[in-house]
């Protein structure tokens, strides 16, 4: 498949998924959007650090790693990576904030939407120049 036209779909395609599954695994492993006040004792640094360093990952991949790759392929599994560490952290905030830090779950929920759609296919759209 040579074509840089299904490529770009292809990876529209997926990237469209992956964004709409960070809601979709909010609404159902979350039990929907958090509300309430979080606990009055503050959340652990480590419970801070699991959730936002795959974030940071993921935007490391994005900015420093995709922009040199120049095959398809590879740019697709960078890209898989990166959305993969992306959700990873919903799983976390989901899994281990959990209901005692509602309001920093759906803080962490917003900080990983920016991240997955910091990963919009552009770069592998035929004709795309950044910055025009």
């Amino acid at each position: 498949m040579d074509n840089p036209k299904q490529h770009a779909l292809i990876m529209w395609i997926v990237w469209f998924i992956q964004l709409q599954a960070a809601f979709i695994f909010q609404l159902f492993l979350g039990g929907g959007f958090s509300q309430g006040e979080n606990a009055e004792t503050p959340m652990a640094l480590w419970l801070w650090v699991i959730c936002l360093v795959p974030l940071v990952l993921a935007t490391g991949i994005r900015w420093l790693l995709i922009p040199k790759i120049k095959q398809f392929a590879q740019q697709l599994v960078a890209m898989i990576i990166g959305l993969t560490l992306a959700e990873a952290s919903v799983f976390l905030s989901i899994f281990l904030v959990g209901p005692d830090y509602p309001q920093y779950q759906i803080a962490i929920l917003m900080v990983a939407v920016v991240a997955l759609i910091q990963f919009a296919p552009s770069y592998a759209t035929p004709g795309y120049k950044p910055g025009t």
